[in-house]
């Protein structure tokens, strides 16, 4: 095994690009590795392969849980020293083209069409693309999954009345807006941020209140749901929710995973990212080994996943972290 538990890491780097990439497969054991590209500006290599072998590991968590056979896996690629940004792409391409089939990618922060076209001259190994005629835009589907998981998050708290519920969002791009559309759907109050104010347009037009990014984590709501980077809910912003649920919808939205255990000694409910956002990866590997487009019966299962998780939460005196953690774990050794 490579470092970190992970079945196979690779560094990657094309000179005339300015390429510098890490590919981690974390468990190859139950099917192929699935997981996408982040190109990001990283402070060193290591925080760079730190991040890719953090994010591969929960996918692994992700596809156990959500049912689908296969692994986890990540590609970061460190866009400090892009230089040609397609050729580094398409030479990236090749890369997970010569791993013959072991890693199925696709869309992750910072990758954007432009990537998805030049990666696709160099593989076919795509697992989820908005550019894809057939297939509804990956936000879409997270924002079905999470929608589901929240839901069970509020049937556990008896909480039936949506239309006295205020939903807050932080990230209102693919997957926050479609998360915000949403439930103004269902009746509630959503407030949101995002840095973006392309992004915040779009949705004060859906219906959404803006506020800044720097208050929205002291905002008084039902839900807190984090849709940007991981990393924003730690010590020093759980102190200042006034929230009942904290609903991981991006990835590794926890600092540190000890951060579950302060959520619930102030009494909020985390869900757990690796289960709540796995409705692009239900869709998006279904449609590859099967052809079919409809995943709506399994993606709502991540609300049934969601309920078992925090009934036994309850019942173990256990965050939801550990709990969730450990049933993939469970899940993994019994695959062998």
């Amino acid at each position: 095994m490579a470092r970190g538990g992970h079945d196979r890491v690779v560094a990657v780097s094309h000179e005339a690009s300015g390429l510098r990439a890490f590919i981690a497969l974390h468990h190859l054991g139950r099917g192929p590795a699935y997981g996408g590209i982040r190109v990001w500006d990283y402070r060193t290599e290591a925080d760079a392969l730190s991040d890719a072998l953090r994010l591969s590991r929960s996918m692994t968590f992700k596809c156990v849980l959500a049912g689908v056979q296969g692994g986890g896996g990540k590609t970061v690629v460190d866009a400090n020293h892009l230089t040609d940004r397609p050729a580094a792409i398409e030479a990236l391409g090749r890369e997970i083209e010569a791993l013959g089939g072991v890693y199925q990618t696709g869309p992750d922060a910072g990758f954007t069409e432009d990537d998805r076209v030049a990666l696709a001259k160099g593989t076919g190994h795509l697992a989820h693309f908005h550019g894809n005629a057939q297939m509804r835009s990956a936000g879409e589907a997270t924002a079905e999954g999470a929608e589901w998981g929240i839901r069970a998050a509020l049937d556990h708290l008896t909480i039936s009345d949506y239309s006295k519920l205020t939903l807050a969002i932080q990230g209102l791009g693919s997957v926050g807006g479609a998360l915000a559309r949403r439930f103004l759907k269902l009746g509630c109050k959503v407030v949101g941020a995002d840095i973006s104010e392309a992004a915040c347009e779009v949705a004060k037009a859906d219906g959404v209140e803006i506020l800044s990014p720097s208050e929205l984590f002291e905002t008084p709501c039902d839900v807190l749901a984090p849709c940007a980077l991981g990393g924003t809910v730690h010590d020093l912003s759980i102190s200042k929710m006034r929230t009942s649920v904290v609903a991981g919808v991006a990835n590794n939205v926890l600092g540190h995973q000890q951060q579950a255990e302060l959520l619930r000694d102030r009494g909020i409910l985390y869900l757990p990212d690796f289960v709540l956002n796995a409705g692009a990866l239900i869709e998006g590997a279904g449609f590859g080994q099967t052809g079919r487009e409809d995943w709506s019966k399994e993606i709502r299962g991540i609300g049934i996943t969601m309920a078992e998780i925090l009934k036994r939460s309850e019942a173990e005196d256990a965050s939801t972290m550990t709990v969730a953690v450990q049933m993939a774990k469970d899940k993994v050794e019994q695959d062998g």
